[in-house]
């Protein structure tokens, strides 16, 4: 069973600090209490609330310079709403919250009907937004595993994370000097990313099996909590794969027999290599073609393989 979310709250007053926190017990919620901004920080060294409820008039440590340490300090819980308390209702006491980063702002005396409806929204967005990077997380790892393209994942350092496997398999068939050669661009990336710019690059690493590398500075995602990479992405011309049969139907109503042609065609065979791989004559290969060309709205042969080439994923096993 799920626990209830967690509320981690803020107050320097003692006695509303244990009103809020029965009226918030009340309604369901487990409570920690923080009673200035340096106790609020070091409960984030050994929890993880699921909302922050802060006054800003603290001494020391004050509202906006929790919130500040927050960003700063605990990337991780960028996705964690908080939501200001203060006795200030001054239109630009409302502005600098809303502009330093808070989520919502309740003003003194609290209404608890208010404070509860504003904590039950917030949770309810933090947690689609969670639901959010979770399937986008899902549809990375699907990518990873089902790309023909190769992809590497390194540290902005230049360590090597993850290679996918035709990664490994590209840089196999290429040899330890592809590898060398993407060590210092890698590095490079990673300069380029510290600085906090988005770079590209592209690189021919091996011309004997048109292996090329593109390499991408990515910067970190405070939401998702991903760390700062560099990406490599490396094709070579035969690792790209024809799209499967049944994607061609799918699409282009192609016929199975058409579909293989279409196929055998874009894995790199003449008409009269499929007609002898499909045991028939050559007559009968052309007139599949024809139907190819018909249905796909494509002229050239050129441009039919770089159709069937033009989605990198491999058919499901």
């Amino acid at each position: 069973m799920a626990e209830h979310p967690l509320i981690l709250c803020c107050e320097d007053e003692p006695q509303l600090l244990r009103d809020i926190s029965d009226e918030l017990q009340a309604a369901g919620y487990r409570v920690q209490e923080a009673r200035n901004g340096a106790e609020l920080l070091a409960c984030l060294e050994n929890c993880v609330p699921d909302l922050l409820l802060c006054d800003i008039m603290m001494p020391d440590v004050d509202g906006y310079g929790v919130l500040a340490r927050l960003r700063r300090d605990h990337p991780h819980l960028a996705h964690v709403p908080l939501v200001f308390l203060s006795a200030l209702s001054m239109t630009d006491a409302v502005i600098r919250g809303k502009r330093a980063g808070a989520d919502d702002y309740l003003t003194k005396p609290i209404n608890y009907d208010l404070l509860l409806s504003t904590i039950e929204a917030r949770l309810r967005q933090s947690a689609a937004a969670r639901a959010g990077i979770s399937h986008a997380a899902g549809l990375g790892q699907h990518l990873f595993d089902t790309l023909t393209v190769g992809v590497l994942i390194f540290t902005p350092e230049g360590r090597l994370l993850r290679a996918n496997e035709i990664a490994d398999s590209i840089l196999a068939k290429s040899g330890a000097k592809s590898r060398d050669m993407l060590a210092e661009p890698v590095r490079a990336m990673g300069a380029h990313e510290r600085s906090g710019r988005e770079e590209g690059q592209s690189l021919l690493l091996d011309d004997s099996t048109a292996c090329i590398a593109q390499l991408h500075a990515c910067p970190p995602d405070p939401v998702s909590g991903t760390p700062a990479m560099v990406m490599a992405f490396l094709t070579t011309q035969d690792a790209q794969v024809p799209l499967s049969a049944a994607a061609l139907s799918d699409m282009f109503d192609l016929t199975p027999t058409e579909a293989r042609v279409a196929r055998h065609l874009a894995s790199g065979l003449r008409p009269d290599e499929i007609a002898l791989e499909l045991g028939v004559a050559a007559t009968t290969v052309a007139f599949h073609l024809r139907n190819v060309f018909a249905k796909t709205g494509m002229h050239r042969q050129a441009d039919l393989v770089a159709l069937l080439l033009s989605l990198p994923l491999r058919q499901p096993v």
